[in-house]
């Protein structure tokens, strides 16, 4: 029995953020019913735009899967009236009610906080939002590339500091945004335990992302100069060096204590003897003329070279990884962060939720169906659970407030 065994989860969500903390949910064991309008989740048609494979004619989109494995499938129209009260009885029996539906969209359905906490004050509303509840752009359309990389400052702080902006990968804040919604979620739970009533939980893409930079963005007026490069950055031994055959080295060693260990390994004796690099605050006075120093002598071997050597010292560093060595990593697979699946004749690799039990493990995302619902494949699972009779059903379906798909 997982953590979340007997919660239900009406999931009305689109794209990668707030889908992403329903799978983590389902992940945990809760049931998640994830409501689709009849046009579908946008999602759908924008994944084929990073290359997953994808069968439109069956509304197969191996890229749906990654936010929606373990889910149960529904779609309705909520511009019916039948459709909305379906949706309403399926409200009184969950335990969350999970979306990202724009807040005054919400309200014309009578879906917002206010109008279902009267109706159901068990029920905990659960929301990512694009730039928060207050403020100027509270009903702004919010997405990962501009609520969080653009207008969170993270796409200017990650880039190299003369070049332009840093190019968004794609769902990078969405994961985190949905994450931090999941632990809100969690904790509401814990709450409705103790309390019988449920709440309002928010995340917003923007505030994830001033949270994600909240180190380095505290400091800006006191000269902690943001965008960074290579060679002026905020550290000499924690920055990137390229080795002779073209990889980088990232250093981390932010204990200046062993500095006498790096220059073991680097057969750099200069590091020790030069008073502007043998102490702490030399090397904060003096940080580009230092990765200048360093430069030849990462190029002088290459990484094959130096991984032994830096091992050897336990001095912090790693590779810099590319996505494919990433998903084809020993360590990552060894701790089950990655399955695959081969779709024509090439390998697509799934990354699980990254919480781990030890007692109850999490489902699998393969377990199960293995894939995302179809378009309201569950419809009459869920609809008859509901008290609705198949003649009820199908007279939803013939009046376009239902729609029901099943896997061919």
């Amino acid at each position: 029995m997982a953590q979340l065994e007997g919660v239900r989860v009406v999931d009305l969500t689109t794209y990668i953020a707030a889908p992403s903390a329903g799978r983590a949910l389902a992940s945990m064991g809760a049931e998640v019913i994830k409501v689709e309008p009849p046009r579908g989740d946008g999602f759908k048609p924008f994944s084929m735009s990073c290359n997953y494979p994808a069968y439109p004619e069956d509304d197969y989109y191996t890229g749906y899967d990654v936010m929606n494995f373990l889910k149960k499938g529904l779609c309705l129209n909520l511009k019916d009236p039948e459709a909305l009260k379906a949706f309403k009885k399926l409200l009184s029996t969950a335990d969350v009610f999970l979306t990202n539906t724009r807040v005054q969209a919400l309200k014309k359905m009578g879906l917002d906080y206010e109008t279902l906490h009267k109706e159901f004050p068990r029920l905990i509303h659960a929301s990512i939002l694009g730039y928060g509840e207050k403020g100027p752009l509270k009903d702004k359309p919010g997405f990962d590339y501009t609520a969080y990389f653009s207008r969170g400052g993270v796409a200017y702080s990650v880039m190299e500091k003369g070049t332009s902006p840093a190019v968004p990968v794609s769902g990078f804040g969405d994961n985190y945004a949905g994450l931090a919604l999941t632990a809100g979620i969690l904790a509401a739970l814990y709450n409705q335990t103790k309390t019988g009533q449920g709440e309002r939980v928010t995340v917003s893409l923007y505030d994830t992302a001033i949270y994600g930079i909240s180190w380095m963005m505290g400091a800006v007026e006191y000269g902690n100069e943001l965008p960074a490069s290579r060679r002026h950055t905020n550290s000499a031994v924690a920055t990137t060096y390229a080795t002779k055959d073209g990889r980088y080295i990232q250093l981390a060693m932010l204990d200046y204590s062993q500095l006498p260990r790096l220059a073991k390994a680097l057969e750099a004796d200069f590091l020790l003897t030069d008073e502007r690099f043998n102490n702490y605050q030399g090397m904060l006075a003096n940080i580009e003329v230092m990765v200048q120093a360093l430069e030849p002598v990462f190029a002088s071997r290459t990484l094959e070279e130096w991984t032994p050597r830096l091992v050897e010292a336990d001095i912090p560093f790693e590779v810099v990884q590319t996505a494919l060595e990433v998903v084809k990593d020993e360590q990552a697979w060894a701790n089950d962060y990655i399955f695959k699946r081969e779709y024509e004749g090439k390998n697509l690799y799934y990354i699980r939720t990254p919480i781990f039990f030890t007692e109850r493990p999490s489902y699998k995302e393969e377990s199960g169906r293995g894939r995302a619902p179809m378009m309201g494949e569950d419809t009459r699972e869920i609809l008859g659970g509901l008290g609705y009779s198949d003649a009820e059903i199908d007279a939803m379906k013939a009046s376009g407030a239902v729609i029901e798909k099943t896997p061919k």
